[in-house]
Formats: C-alpha cells, sequence, structure tokens
C-alpha cells in the first residue's frame, strides 16, 4: 500500500507511518506540491498509484467522480481538533481496515463516529 498524504493532514503522519510501519507513506511536501491544487496532488498520487489520505472530502470526491481510474481515497470527515498522536492512529487503523484489498476506484470513509466504510466510485 502506497499513501500520499494531503497538505490539511500532518506531514509527521507519514514520517511515522514509514519508520514506525513500514507503510510507503509520502506527504505532498516530499513531492514538492506543497500549495498545489487538488487536481495536481490526484493527477501525482495516480501517477505513483497512490491512495490521497485527506480530510478535503468535498473536493476529492468530485475529482474521483470525475475520472476513470484512481488509486483510491481515504477521507476523514473530521480531522480538525485531532493532534497528530490522534491523526496517527486513525490512518493506522485506516490501513489495517484496507489491509491488501483493492483501492482503485474506491473511497474509504472515516466517519465522525469512528466507523469505516467503503465506497465504489464507477467511473463517469
Amino acid at each position: 500500500m502506497k499513501l500520499l498524504l494531503d497538505e490539511n493532514l500532518s506531514p509527521m503522519v507519514a514520517v511515522a507511518l514509514a519508520k514506525e510501519d513500514g507503510v510507503d507513506a509520502c506527504h505532498v511536501r516530499d513531492r514538492a506540491l506543497l500549495g498545489y491544487g487538488d487536481p495536481e496532488v490526484f493527477q501525482r498520487a495516480f501517477e505513483e498509484d497512490r491512495i490521497v489520505v485527506t480530510s478535503n472530502v468535498n473536493d476529492f470526491v468530485t475529482l474521483a467522480r470525475q475520472c476513470e481510474l484512481h488509486a483510491g481515497l481515504i477521507l476523514i470527515e473530521q480531522s480538525v481538533g485531532l493532534k497528530r498522536p490522534q491523526l496517527l492512529v486513525v490512518v493506522r487503523a485506516a490501513v489495517s481496515f484496507i489491509g491488501d484489498q483493492d483501492m482503485a476506484n474506491r473511497v474509504l470513509w472515516l466517519n465522525l463516529d469512528g466507523s469505516m466504510e467503503f465506497e465504489e466510485i464507477p467511473p463517469p
């Protein structure tokens, strides 16, 4: 599993996932994408076969619904107020929940109540 964390999440979460869990995780900062628009971030993730992890739910769902193929999304409905350790726990739970499942054209919703659910986003 390869992840690209959006700029609305702490880059230290990607560092911890990589160093402590062996997850191929990076942050947009690591790809020189800070300040870039969501379409560019989404495209880079696709090019690198990375799942985007973000709390920018509406914009990335819109992008996913407009494309034929994407590598997947992990959408955190509410990250405001989550401190870095809490965010790391949430993302680790998502990684565990996904396991070795293929995330192509899929979204994993991390809901406010802590539940998780998959959604298929078929090509337009």
